[in-house]
């Protein structure tokens, strides 16, 4: 590959979007398989929203405990609804 090409493609990004179940996680590993560098920002997601992360002194000060699991990470399970 010429260098232009190359630097070229040195700047490239590319965000891969979708549901559950779309495919986003085996495109990343074949991405990986090729040379190329994956940011996964549901782990950087789930490692500053974990017990002790860096997320929740924010979070509990902005929302209170109720969005917290017994072991202090965000409880991504608890939802609410507000119709209207």
């Amino acid at each position: 590959m010429d260098a232009a090409l190359t630097e070229r493609f040195e700047r490239f990004s590319v965000g891969l979007t979708g549901g559950i179940g779309s495919g986003k996680t085996v495109v990343a590993q074949r991405f990986a398989q090729h040379g190329v560098t994956v940011i996964d920002t549901d782990r950087i997601a789930h490692a500053l929203t974990a017990a002790g992360g860096a997320a929740m002194p924010q979070i509990t000060r902005a929302f209170g405990r109720t969005y917290l699991t017994a072991g202090g990470a965000l409880d991504r399970a608890k939802q609410t609804h507000r119709a209207g």
